[in-house]
């Protein structure tokens, strides 16, 4: 009994601990050392000897090799990165569904999730040595298009599995040694090593997985069968009150889906709470008090912020696929890559953005589309 508490306890604290990249972790809310201090205290207090003799709590630089790749690869640009990160991300959810205490990371993992899945499902669509798919045709605005089928290909062996690195779990403790000095110390492990990098596919391979991922007909072959979240139906009535409000399109509250799977606990490693998973900053720019109780986690306050700041992006950037990409990676990136491109619209710029940002528009405007029968074009 008690190492299943242990189980549960220690998952709680990896909670706390999805992906930063490793140059970011100073801007984020977690402090890696005292959360390896706070899981060694958990196992030391509720472990049974027996457990205490094998085994010891990941360190600090354990737990940031482990997650640093995956928000590195959603943050960078490569479709192959977050393939290569698709396993390590799937191991990563069940152990957050372990315990009450982490579902609200669990939830912001899982509509993640499938950023990786999607590039793993290019890499195997499209192998290194596949000729370019004629590109996909976009939707005709307002009329429902049917599902695509994969770009077809000609058969090859499918590429090896990707190596993944395993979850960070206790390791057996080193043998008791003589003490040498009141003052020495056991050197920490070293991380696991990266998964291997395989070649960089060509570049008309590169082009055609960016392409395979960021089109709408793909995503709505691969959302098809999902079923609505179990607490969208409560919810929806105000959100889409709150959303008309504030001059936006109602349909539009299916971004929260994308968000949070309409978890109103939601959180991001990072720091970002609640259905529209607002950063502490951003939501006291749209009015949200922090304390002494943290309005992020109200579903209808989190949802007028969310109409607010969305009416202001759509008003910077004149169409609501740029205001999306703008609430994903942020306004300062999208201006950038304007002016950089000279271009106008998402279609004009999304090479220029991170492979989550380029998956993220075309998802929501899938979800807009089977949920609401309506296309984002034409909101």
């Amino acid at each position: 009994m008690k190492g299943r508490v242990v189980s549960g306890m220690v998952a709680g604290v990896l909670g706390m601990l999805l992906p930063a990249p490793a140059a970011v972790w100073d801007e984020w809310e977690l402090d890696l050392s005292q959360v390896s201090e706070a899981g060694q205290e958990i196992i030391d207090r509720f472990a049974p000897e027996s457990f205490r003799e094998k085994y010891r709590f990941a360190t600090a630089e354990e737990l940031g090799a482990y997650f640093s790749p995956l928000q590195q690869a959603l943050a960078g640009d490569s479709v192959e990165d977050l393939a290569a990160m698709a396993g390590q991300a799937r191991q990563a959810l069940p152990l957050l569904r372990e315990s009450p205490q982490t579902q609200a990371y669990a939830d912001w993992l899982e509509a993640r999730l499938d950023y990786f899945e999607m590039a793993d499902e290019a890499t195997h669509a499209i192998p290194d040595d596949a000729p370019s798919p004629p590109d996909i045709a976009p939707p005709t605005p307002g009329i429902p298009t049917p599902p695509p089928q994969p770009p077809v290909v000609p058969a090859t062996p499918p590429p090896a599995p990707t190596p993944t690195v395993a979850p960070p779990r206790p390791v057996p403790a080193p043998a008791p040694t003589p003490p040498a000095a009141p003052v020495a110390t056991r050197p920490p492990p070293p991380p696991p090593p990266a998964p291997p990098r395989r070649p960089p596919p060509p570049p008309a391979t590169v082009k055609a997985r960016n392409s395979y991922v960021e089109n709408q007909q793909v995503w709505v072959s691969k959302l098809a069968n999902r079923p609505v979240p179990a607490r969208a139906g409560a919810l929806l009535p105000d959100l889409k009150s709150a959303f008309r409000a504030a001059g936006v399109p109602e349909q539009l509250v299916w971004q929260a889906e994308a968000e949070s799977s309409f978890n109103p606990a939601a959180r991001s490693p990072a720091g970002a709470v609640g259905l529209f998973q607002f950063m502490p900053a951003t939501a006291q720019q749209m009015g949200l008090r922090l304390a002494p109780e943290d309005e992020r986690l109200d579903a209808i306050k989190n949802a007028r912020a969310a109409a607010t700041y969305l009416k202001q992006l759509h008003g910077r950037f004149g169409d609501w696929q740029l205001a999306l990409a703008a609430y994903n990676c942020g306004e300062g990136r999208v201006a950038q890559a304007l002016r950089n491109t000279g271009g106008k619209t998402f279609d004009d710029i999304h090479h220029n953005l991170p492979a989550e940002t380029r998956m993220y528009v075309p998802k929501i405007a899938a979800l807009i589309h089977l949920r609401e029968n309506i296309s984002l074009d034409i909101l």
